[in-house]
């Protein structure tokens, strides 16, 4: 889980395990979390509004431990509210288009995993807007994190891996036409199992292949009756879990619609926005273009309508 950890994320849990010691407590909550921040990243805490004070007083209200040291510190899970803060700082890496999770990762992490502590950052004035801006800010922190650690460790490469996918459905009249997670006015739609997304679902076949996990009839075979007129959308978001579980990231995904109607250049926003937010990245990721095939067979007959992607994922 802390592969994708810079040095200073993982001395942050260090030094929550040693104050869960200092508590008495019996496992690593979130506030033992803000307070490893403390010790580790003071500035990033004075950047979000968060004085010493204030987190000694959150400590307090907080503490659950009888007081009585714990034989030893390395010995204090993670209780479930601190396991989904970390969940919480990777995904939240993810959609900053970062590979390595650091400690204003975290800071995102806890504030959401837990609901008492939320509550009294809240009242410290640290907000989610407040939060989500010094997330912009560090965009670059992803970057400069590597530094250290290849001092420490010689050096980190990083690779890449590319996957293909193409998709074409036939054009029929009483169906809808939904485009890249869009549902665009059109006198014909998709046939398809799903919602007939030929945009998506290239996408899909181009990140499977890319991770080497095999094709989308794989995972949503048109015979399992659950997947029955679906958003594709969903199919991205399972890809999207199937990705971070092999510790792979969306670098870029390029994709082309072939079509000779309706003209879906205007809808590229909305689209671009609705497949990030599936698979948790940002829409300047993702690059659409539109082709006609200049009345030639079935797609110049309007007949069908046709996709190609390329993805492209780091490790």
């Amino acid at each position: 889980m802390f592969e994708r950890f810079t040095e200073k994320a993982r001395y942050v849990i260090f030094f929550a395990r040693y104050q869960v010691s200092r508590d008495g407590d019996t496992f690593i909550r979130c506030h033992h979390l803000l307070e490893g921040l403390e010790r580790v990243a003071p500035k990033l805490l004075r950047e979000a509004g968060l004085t010493g004070n204030q987190i000694q007083q959150i400590r307090n209200s907080l503490t659950q431990g009888s007081g009585r040291p714990i034989p030893t510190f390395t010995e204090a899970p993670l209780d479930q509210s601190a396991k989904r803060a970390l969940d919480l700082a990777t995904e939240a890496a993810e959609r900053l288009g970062h590979h390595w999770v650091t400690p204003h990762h975290l800071l995102w992490g806890i504030f959401h995993a837990d609901t008492k502590l939320r509550t009294e950052l809240e009242k410290a004035n640290l907000t989610k807007p407040r939060l989500e801006s010094i997330a912009e800010e560090n965009r670059e922190a992803d970057e400069e994190a590597v530094a250290p650690l290849a001092n420490e460790w010689g050096s980190v490469t990083r690779s890449s891996r590319s996957g293909i996918g193409y998709d074409l459905h036939r054009l029929a009249e009483g169906r809808k036409l939904i485009v890249g997670g869009v549902e665009l006015a059109f006198d014909k739609g998709s046939v398809g199992h799903s919602d007939g997304d030929v945009l998506t679902h290239a996408i899909c076949d181009a990140l499977l292949g890319a991770a080497g996990l095999g094709d989308i009839g794989t995972h949503f075979p048109d015979t399992d009756a659950k997947w029955k007129g679906v958003s594709s959308l969903l199919f991205l978001e399972h890809i999207r879990k199937l990705l971070g579980g092999h510790h792979l990231r969306i670098a870029h995904i390029d994709a082309i619609v072939i079509t000779e109607r309706p003209k879906l250049s205007p809808h590229f926003p909305a689209m671009r926005a609705a497949l990030a937010e599936a698979l948790g990245i940002q829409p300047e990721q993702i690059n659409l273009k539109a082709k006609t095939n200049e009345g030639v067979d079935a797609i110049g007959r309007g007949e069908a309508i046709a996709a190609q992607a390329i993805a492209t994922l780091n490790t």
